[in-house]
């Protein structure tokens, strides 16, 4: 066993450029499996990470020695997310009938039992054959060839945002997110069931690139009211392609190069357009003097919580236990003859009279005394 040589770990991935001619059906993540101590485990290549990882569970079973305790941090390429390594151990991988010892850092917990970095790749002199969907690396013997692993559809990385993000109203953003995985060309992104998250956002699956560790992806905000996206929340999970499943890259191919800067990313998503309801539009009129942009904040979320009362859109009822009453005194009732009115206005009368029975604003009346009604022009 290795003591540690260096008190921080840097894993950070820098792919300058992507393999354009890739065929559709390759996969984007890249296992393959390996024996040690007797025991078949599965890798990950992740050319991006300057070390190799295993994770604790995966190290119970395949080694028993006591692991010496140490106090270092690994950090991934976005340059944010850290895990602490707990121990470094050497392992002999063995392909076929050929040994490779690897020096192996391990950790608490990733989203897949163990990594070959960088180091590994160097070290075997490791190429990566896309047409053949196989790996080969170099030994005493001539070069070993290692067939990819394809039943990978079940790795499941989470995607959590960057920064905090504030999205206005009714209106869309671009987030970047940030994967425990270097580079991959396509991989499927889940959105978080809205139902059971309780996030007041909606987002589409999708097919998405990562690069350098992040992502970017499509959020939309559905209410009247600016959403704060809370750093490192998680939006949703991606997984590998499958085989079966046709898909497409969404970006020209005939580019050279691919740049993700925010003003350049890539991501596959549905536009939602929500039309606002008038009620909304209502309270945005009524809230229009107001110059303070928090001070119309704080009121918009006032009047929102009472959004009913500014509902036009039907006619409502209030109801009462109070008996109104007129009193006349000893005065008769006025009588008076009815105004000439024309029938296109006698039946806009009982039209509108009709409209008022039926939401129940007036009954009729056995009074004496007249109810005078005017009709005006709007």
């Amino acid at each position: 066993m290795n003591k540690p040589r260096q008190p921080l770990v840097e894993s950070i991935a820098q792919h300058n450029a992507l393999n354009q001619n890739v065929k559709k059906s390759n996969p984007s993540l890249i296992f393959i499996n390996t024996h040690i101590n007797g025991s078949r485990l599965r890798a990950m290549i992740d050319t991006g990470a300057t070390h190799s990882f295993i994770t604790q569970g995966a190290i119970s079973t395949l080694y028993h020695s006591a692991i010496p305790p140490c106090d270092r941090i690994a950090q991934l390429g976005d340059g944010q997310t850290t895990f602490k390594i707990v121990g470094e151990v050497q392992l002999f991988l063995q392909f076929n009938k050929v040994f490779t010892p690897l020096n192996v850092l391990v950790v608490k917990t990733m989203n897949t039992d163990f990594i070959l970095g960088s180091d590994w790749c160097t070290k075997n002199a490791a190429r990566i054959d896309y047409e053949n969907n196989q790996v080969s690396i170099q030994s005493s013997c001539g070069r070993i060839f290692i067939p990819y692993h394809n039943s990978i559809d079940c790795l499941t990385l989470d995607v959590k945002s960057i920064t905090v993000i504030h999205i206005p109203p009714r209106e869309s953003c671009t987030v970047q997110a940030k994967v425990e995985l270097s580079s991959a060309d396509t991989v499927y992104f889940s959105p978080v069931d809205p139902i059971q998250s309780e996030k007041s956002i909606v987002m589409s699956p999708s097919l998405l690139h990562i690069n350098n560790y992040t992502t970017y992806l499509e959020v939309y905000n559905p209410h009247d009211y600016t959403y704060t996206l809370p750093m490192s929340t998680l939006l949703g999970r991606v997984t590998h392609k499958p085989y079966e499943m046709h898909s497409c890259l969404l970006f020209d191919t005939s580019r050279e190069t691919l740049s993700l800067s925010p003003q350049h990313h890539i991501f596959n998503t549905i536009e939602l357009e929500q039309k606002p309801s008038e009620t909304s539009n209502t309270i945005d009129k009524l809230i229009t003097h107001i110059k303070n942009v928090p001070e119309q904040q704080q009121l918009r979320l006032i009047l929102q919580q009472h959004m009913k009362i500014f509902d036009i859109s039907k006619i409502t009822q209030a109801n009462m236990h109070i008996q109104h009453t007129i009193n006349t005194g000893d005065s008769l009732p006025i009588s008076s003859r009815p105004y000439p009115r024309t029938i296109e206005q006698r039946r806009e009368l009982q039209d509108e009279i009709q409209k008022m029975t039926q939401t129940n604003q007036i009954r009729p009346s056995n009074s004496p005394w007249s109810s005078p009604v005017i009709i005006h022009k709007k």
